[in-house]
């Protein structure tokens, strides 16, 4: 079994809060490959970000889970803050922390991003080209999928939005408050029939003893939306995404036209999607039946391309 050790990612002015995980058959002596594990939007490193991060490490990485800045016991103010640069930024941090890890083979450094992260791994893989190989679960862009969200007239509710930030933004300058908003629905008397099924089937994920913590508050800052919305990871993939990359979707996701569309349209000449069958987008964040192929597929992918 993998061994976890609390650290601390020191990122500008104040701290990631991280699990490493290290093989069991670590050796104090050798270097090893190793490999970022960044979680979902609204989620913390306790949920399926510490899964795949244990079971990779289980076929002889070194792995960090952590929490995003301004999530779970991370620092950054103000808390519940999305911020898609940041996000990205965060990635390039752990690289460092693992640049002064001495068990660190520096050279051989991966990514592996779920869900929103996905996207924030593409965008890092394009600029930070210390990471040798790219993995996503469930992949998306988050500003891409919240626009889709918004519906096929998209803009004029978007600028609506906008409106309703000002606002907010003019009450919390004046003293008020900062406002929060759900991430995604906290209750199944929130759906409707325009509901996505991405944005329903999550519920039972976050907000049931299926994965529920106590760091994960399903809160976004209502501040945070201009820069989802206009965020765009997939942008420059067809010039600087050449990473080697490995895109794992579930066959009943109604998410995967995203990743299909990065498999297609990079610039990697090294890529492929790889489907598992009967799952769905959330599915493979902790149905065993799901992770399991999903963690051997990308042991082998990163085996592979972080070889010596």
């Amino acid at each position: 079994m993998a061994k976890q050790e609390t650290i601390r990612i020191k990122r500008n002015i104040f701290n990631l809060a991280g699990h490493l995980y290290k093989p069991d058959n670590f050796d104090e002596n050798k270097q090893y490959p190793a490999i970022v594990v960044t979680h979902p939007g609204g989620g913390v490193k306790e949920q399926t970000s510490g899964l795949y991060a244990k079971l990779l490490s289980d076929h002889g990485f070194i792995t960090i889970a952590y929490d995003a800045s301004y999530q779970g016991e991370s620092g950054g103010y103000p808390h519940f803050t999305e911020n898609p640069a940041d996000r990205v930024e965060d990635i390039s941090w752990v690289i460092d922390y693992f640049i002064n890890h001495p068990n660190v083979d520096n050279n051989r450094i991966g990514s592996l991003g779920i869900c929103a992260d996905g996207g924030y791994s593409v965008n890092a893989a394009q600029v930070d080209h210390r990471i040798k190989a790219l993995g996503t679960i469930s992949g998306i862009d988050i500003g891409w999928l919240f626009r889709d969200a918004f519906g096929n007239n998209q803009f004029p509710t978007i600028f609506a939005t906008f409106d309703q930030v000002a606002q907010v933004r003019n009450t919390e300058a004046l003293g008020a408050q900062l406002v929060t908003a759900p991430y995604l629905p906290s209750s199944p008397t929130e759906f409707t029939d325009a509901t996505p099924e991405y944005a329903k089937e999550p519920y039972e994920y976050y907000n049931t003893p299926r994965a529920q913590y106590k760091t994960a508050e399903n809160k976004v800052l209502l501040r945070s939306l201009p820069s989802m919305l206009t965020y765009d990871a997939v942008r420059f993939i067809d010039k600087l995404l050449v990473t080697p990359l490995l895109m794992v979707v579930g066959s009943k996701a109604d998410t995967a036209y995203q990743s299909e569309y990065i498999i297609q349209n990079s610039a990697s000449t090294d890529k492929e999607l790889f489907v598992v069958n009967g799952a769905t987008h959330v599915g493979l964040y902790d149905k065993m039946q799901f992770v399991e192929p999903a963690a051997t597929k990308l042991a082998q992918f990163y085996t592979e391309k972080l070889s010596k």
